[in-house]
């Protein structure tokens, strides 16, 4: 048997070899990765957006600070978490910010309210620690599986959104899907044959599970791009402001 896994890993290295070469190659080579699609839609979601954040922003649940390189205009980049092991600059509870009133420009939350039980809770502290006309960008799932499972309690359609910021007195600009449909079916099947039904199978197997799955993916992408954002999304992002004539008059 070890000489088989062996012969699979030097013919994976060959591809991978050949595919990083070529012209479109490392495009092509990124759809092996199970959550591409996801990560590429958000990313881009947040991207066509990184306009809304400037000046000081604080990142809630930073994680690796994935996203750090989109805010051009931010000057000051501080990012929370829980002990990871990420880019934590503070440590600290999204519940609980360990921040004055009034100290950031944009706040940055993201795929992190899913993850909390008091998700109105979060939703105050960060309006708390925005300065009035600030920005909140926040991302969090629609159509996903259980994951970082205890700590998984939530999932936001727009309407939930929408009333979870203008609960806490923020103005929404928008709340906008990352995809429709055919995407979200074609994530949801290659991320649940992969990390539910081959997930104690040897790695040569999800290796190659995700090579033959890439396709799948990819074509969700393409059929997105001809039908639009109909139907489930993946993720929706928001986009909201604190209201400066509130905190003028008081």
């Amino acid at each position: 048997m070890n000489w088989v896994l062996r012969c699979l890993r030097l013919i994976y290295l060959a591809i991978k070899g050949v595919l990083l070469r070529i012209p479109g190659g490392p495009w092509l080579w990124a759809w092996t990765d199970p959550l591409h699609l996801a990560r590429r839609l958000l990313r881009q979601a947040i991207q066509e957006r990184s306009h809304y954040a400037r000046g000081s922003l604080l990142d809630i649940g930073c994680g690796g600070k994935p996203y750090r390189d989109l805010f051009q205009f931010v000057d000051r980049y501080i990012g929370l978490d829980i002990p990871s092991g990420g880019k934590v600059d503070v440590i600290g509870d999204a519940m609980k910010l360990p921040f004055r009133s009034q100290v950031f420009d944009t706040v940055l939350c993201n795929e992190v309210l899913e993850h909390v039980p008091e998700p109105s809770v979060v939703m105050a502290e960060a309006v708390q620690v925005l300065k009035p006309g600030g920005y909140l960008l926040l991302t969090t799932p629609q159509t996903w599986g259980l994951h970082l499972e205890p700590y998984d309690f939530y999932r936001y359609t727009h309407y939930g959104l929408r009333y979870l910021a203008e609960k806490n007195g923020l103005e929404v600009i928008e709340v906008i899907p990352t995809c429709g449909l055919w995407a979200t079916l074609a994530q949801r099947m290659v991320d649940t044959i992969i990390h539910t039904y081959a997930i104690r199978r040897p790695p040569w197997v999800i290796l190659a599970l995700s090579i033959l799955l890439s396709p799948v993916l990819l074509i969700g992408f393409i059929l997105d791009k001809l039908f639009g954002k109909r139907g489930d999304t993946l993720d929706n992002v928001l986009i909201a402001r604190k209201p400066e004539l509130a905190y003028k008059q008081g």
